[in-house]
């Protein structure tokens, strides 16, 4: 009696001990369904790689160095859904006749098309996808039914039933990737965990679907409550750490899009892709400079993204010779699992970390060592060439990687100040003393005067008007708007920088940076957003460069979202777009609709007022005011 009274007081005190331990949290189970996902294109290429793999994507079913007097052939497969069937279309060749002493005698030829219904049969055990013929009809060369004789008919059944049996998709070896990645994108505390649901992987529904053909794959997962973790609860070592986290998402973002290059894409597709890009690359930087970056902003990004992206990599990765279907199946599948898990909210605990994305950027990497995902400011042709910008522009001119040059006293090429580091921005920059005099040489006349500014803003406007004619001379906007895109871009650098490069500070001369060391020169350029665009040195220290940059990137967004966005009929209309053109300048592709609440609502921004009363006095040649910027008031 005595030992049943002590068990059940510790019972009770364990009890009590796991409801009080901060570290415990009970979980509840739940069911979810991972996709993999088989559409009708994927299986075409599956198709073509095992059975039609003769030139000209034909399938010789059977010749006749294989059987006497009887040559099948097909060519150009089509993939499609029919009902719950999955329907294989072919142009089809038979060509018959009866052996004699090594001849074929009364050989008969019939050129026509096969449509061959097919089911999906999948092994739980061995995940292997086959697909077995249930039914077969026949048309002519111009697909109409047609009968055909009893021999032809034969010889399909004989034959071509058996032959395109034996497709079949493997689907262990992408599981198994799977089962890899997917514990790499949670906490390591959390590891696992997340192997021991993965145990319980098991075959769930097949159908057929309008796009393609869904194997549901079935997963036991544990939620466990979570606390909620503010912006404001973090500390500087946490912001770091969700700043690396951030870029390497950011690189992996570009290691997708660079994936398609060579890719036959669409306008809207690349202009999408874009669009993307800039949209995470501002909301980061808007977040990190607000103090508002929230420690799953990563993970929201990646799911809000894949959504999008994964319509347009499907639609071409699946073309792409150097992508197998097992990298094809393993990348989607897992990238689609994170979606659904994702939907379990944040009691999944899921993280974004940089392993798991290092290993998705390896099944889409064509290189034989892996992707290292490092997030570099060098310039990137290949991504502005691919996402509509055409080649580099123009580098001619003053560059450097230092932070300032001396205008007194210069010093030595080889004293100590060669080695001084500074940190300034996002970079180290190197004090690289030996070229100073002569990119000072060609950036002195780009000072801005205190006295007497007007010969400096007459300059200055040469050198805005002359970019921006030289953008509309290769590729001008319709109607008037021309001469409405120099005074967009007159205001637009008199509100981003006073047609300022460079400031001079206790005799020493410093490129223009704003107050969050994020965004340089006369148009205020943001190195992080337009990362792999700009060559960030030109960006810096060479005024028609960065001029250059700044008229594209306006143009960009006037041509792209504000033209379309707004009709412009009356003056006043053209005044909304070129607000709406700045707003996106100073904000990115998101701005678009949440500047015209804010003028709905009568709520505009600060800035919002400061650029109207700046394109107020462009349109009324009132640039004398900019004077004010040299003296200081």
């Amino acid at each position: 009696m005595q030992d049943s009274w002590k068990s059940r007081c510790l019972r009770v005190l364990l009890l009590i001990f796991i409801l009080w331990s901060p570290d415990c949290a009970f979980g509840a189970a739940e069911t979810v369904s991972l996709p993999v996902t088989l559409e009708y294109p994927f299986i075409r290429s599956v198709l073509v790689n095992q059975l039609y793999n003769a030139p000209g994507q034909r399938a010789i079913v059977i010749d006749e160095a294989q059987e006497d007097c009887v040559h099948i052939e097909l060519w150009d497969p089509e993939v499609s859904r029919e009902r719950s069937m999955i329907k294989i279309g072919s142009n089809i060749k038979i060509r018959a006749g009866v052996p004699i002493l090594g001849n074929c005698v009364g050989s008969f030829e019939w050129v026509g098309y096969i449509e061959v219904l097919q089911r999906l049969v999948l092994g739980e055990k061995s995940w292997q996808t086959r697909f077995e013929t249930i039914d077969s009809r026949v048309y002519n060369a111009r697909r109409k039914p047609e009968a055909i004789a009893g021999r032809f008919w034969d010889l399909i059944k004989t034959h071509v039933h058996p032959y395109l049996d034996q497709m079949s998709i493997e689907l262990a070896p992408p599981l198994k990737e799977m089962r890899t990645i997917l514990p790499l994108v949670f906490p390591p505390a959390q590891r696992r965990s997340v192997t021991l649901w993965l145990d319980t992987l098991k075959l769930g529904p097949v159908q057929v679907e309008e796009s393609g053909v869904r194997v549901n794959i079935l997963l036991d997962v544990e939620t466990i409550p979570r606390k909620h973790v503010s912006a404001a609860e973090l500390s500087p070592s946490e912001i770091e750490r969700l700043t690396r986290a951030w870029e390497t998402w950011d690189a992996f973002l570009v290691v997708e899009i660079e994936a398609l290059i060579g890719q036959p894409i669409t306008d809207v597709d690349r202009g999408n892709l874009l669009e993307m890009l800039l949209e995470n690359r501002h909301e980061f930087f808007h977040a990190l400079d607000d103090k508002t970056i929230a420690p799953d902003l990563v993970r929201q990004q990646f799911i809000r993204t894949w959504q999008r992206l994964a319509q347009i990599l499907r639609k071409h990765l699946v073309n792409r010779r150097s992508f197998s279907s097992f990298s094809y199946l393993a990348f989607f599948t897992a990238s689609d699992a994170l979606v659904v898990l994702d939907k379990l909210g944040p009691s999944l605990g899921l993280e974004i970390s940089r392993d798991g994305l290092i290993r998705l950027a390896r099944l889409l990497s064509t290189d034989v060592a892996d992707p290292t995902l490092y997030y570099s400011y060098s310039l990137d042709p290949g991504l502005r060439k691919f996402l509509g910008l055409g080649p580099p522009l123009d580098e001619s001119g003053p560059t450097s990687d230092v932070q300032e040059l001396e205008l007194l006293n210069e010093p030595e090429k080889n004293s100590r100040n060669d080695d001084r580091r500074s940190w300034f921005g996002p970079f180290l920059f190197t004090q690289a003393w030996a070229k100073a005099p002569d990119t000072l040489d060609q950036v002195k006349q780009w000072i801005p005067p205190a006295k007497n500014p007007n010969p400096y803003i007459g300059k200055v406007r040469n050198l805005l008007d002359g970019a921006a004619d030289t953008l509309l001379a290769a590729d001008p906007l319709v109607g008037d708007y021309n001469s409405f895109f120099h005074i967009l871009l007159l205001a637009t650098a008199w509100q981003e920088s006073c047609w300022r490069q460079f400031i001079v500070q206790k005799d020493k001369l410093r490129y223009l940076i704003s107050y969050n060391r994020s965004s340089v020169g006369l148009m205020q350029i943001n190195e992080r957003v337009w990362r792999g665009i700009y060559r960030v040195e030109s960006l810096r220290w060479n005024i028609g460069y960065n001029v250059k940059a700044g008229t594209e990137i306006l143009n960009l967004y006037l041509r792209t979202y504000a033209l379309k966005a707004i009709n412009p009929k009356r003056p006043s209309d053209l005044d909304t777009v070129a607000q709406v053109a700045y707003a996106m300048y100073n904000g990115g592709p998101g701005q678009l609709k949440k500047f015209i609440e804010r003028r709905r609502a009568n709520a505009l921004y600060k800035s919002d007022q400061l650029f109207l009363e700046k394109y107020t006095a462009a349109k009324a040649g009132r640039f004398d005011r900019l004077a004010l910027c040299f003296s200081g008031n």
